[in-house]
C-alpha cells in the first residue's frame, strides 16, 4: 500500500494485520481465518484533488477498480478480485477538514481459505 501514497507525503503510521485463526464467539464451528488488513496514515502529498488523483492512478495500476466517492464525506473506495475468488476492498478517507488532519488508506483482503464465519 505504500506504493500508492503520493510523493512528498509524510507517512505517520503503517500497520499490517496478518490473518489469524480466530472465532468471535468461541464456538468450534465458527473458527476460521480473519482477513488481512493494511492501514497507512499520511499527511501532506499536495492538494486533496492531487492526492485523490494520484491514489486513483496508482490503485488502477495495481489492478483495483474504483467503486465510489463520497466527496462530501471524504471517502473513496476500490475493490479487487483476489486469487481465492474473494473480493478485497480499499478505502481512502480524509482530506481537508478531517479530524485528525490527513489521510488514511486501508485495504482488507479475505483469507485464502476457510474464513471465520457466523459472527
Amino acid at each position: 500500500m505504500l506504493s500508492v501514497v503520493p510523493p512528498g507525503a509524510h507517512v505517520t503510521q503503517k500497520q499490517s494485520v496478518k490473518p489469524q485463526w480466530d472465532s468471535c464467539d468461541g464456538i468450534r464451528s465458527t473458527y476460521g481465518w480473519d482477513p488481512a488488513t493494511v492501514v497507512v496514515d499520511f499527511t501532506d502529498g499536495g492538494s486533496a484533488p492531487r492526492v485523490v488523483a494520484y491514489v486513483q492512478r496508482a490503485m488502477r495500476g495495481l489492478g483495483w477498480t474504483f467503486e465510489q466517492a463520497s466527496i462530501g464525506q471524504g471517502t473513496w473506495a476500490w475493490h479487487r478480485k483476489v486469487a481465492s475468488g474473494g473480493r478485497a476492498s480499499a478505502l481512502l478517507i480524509g482530506g481537508p477538514g478531517s479530524e485528525p488532519p490527513g489521510w488514511t488508506l486501508q485495504a482488507t483482503a479475505p483469507p485464502a481459505s476457510h474464513p471465520s464465519n457466523g459472527c
